[in-house]
């Protein structure tokens, strides 16, 4: 019943995000927003128990040096009982440090590589990259009439082992099964 109450209370906030950060500012806006939402999917996000059961920082890591204040403004949240650690990363080799991977459009090149560094991993994956979830990534931020969206690809999500809140799923544009 708690664990319900803490979802519900997280599923609140998401929804306080989209409607208050989704007005005309949101070019502006728009890098703290992706910031934001990546750290909220990864709240929504049921994590394997051994990654739950580790006694480290949640590791968020991002491309792009437009994202940098934004994802580490992130650093006084927490997840589960958790600090979170924002990483920027300009290769696909440390990877394997991530639990959560933002990679922005002006990092396309490194979609391919991106996608065979976290296979079958529990790494969430999340892009602002026009049709990421598609080819294969797990959530895609889509801006649409001045406001931000996103799609969830549910199978590369599985194939991850990691799951998303039902709840942030009727929030979704577009889920792919």
């Amino acid at each position: 019943m708690k664990k319900d109450n803490i979802y519900r209370q997280l599923l609140y906030l998401l929804m306080a995000i989209l409607v208050l950060f989704s007005g005309p500012t949101i070019a502006e806006d728009s890098f703290a927003l992706k910031a934001a939402f990546t750290y909220n999917f990864a709240k929504f996000t049921q994590w394997p128990q051994t990654r739950l059961e580790q006694d480290s920082a949640w590791k968020i890591c991002f491309y792009g040096n437009q994202y940098r204040d934004s994802f580490k403004g992130l650093e006084n949240k927490k997840i589960a009982t958790h600090a979170i650690s924002a990483i920027q990363l300009s290769e696909t080799s440390p990877i394997d440090q991530c639990d959560v991977v933002f990679i922005d459009s002006g990092s396309r090149e490194l979609t391919r590589r991106l996608f065979l560094a976290v296979d079958s991993k529990a790494i969430l994956t999340v892009s602002d990259i026009s049709g990421f979830a598609a080819q294969g990534g797990m959530i895609e931020i889509v801006e649409q009439d001045k406001r931000l969206f996103f799609k969830v690809n549910m199978q590369a999500i599985e194939q991850s082992g990691l799951n998303i809140s039902s709840q942030v799923l009727k929030l979704a544009l577009e889920v792919k099964r």
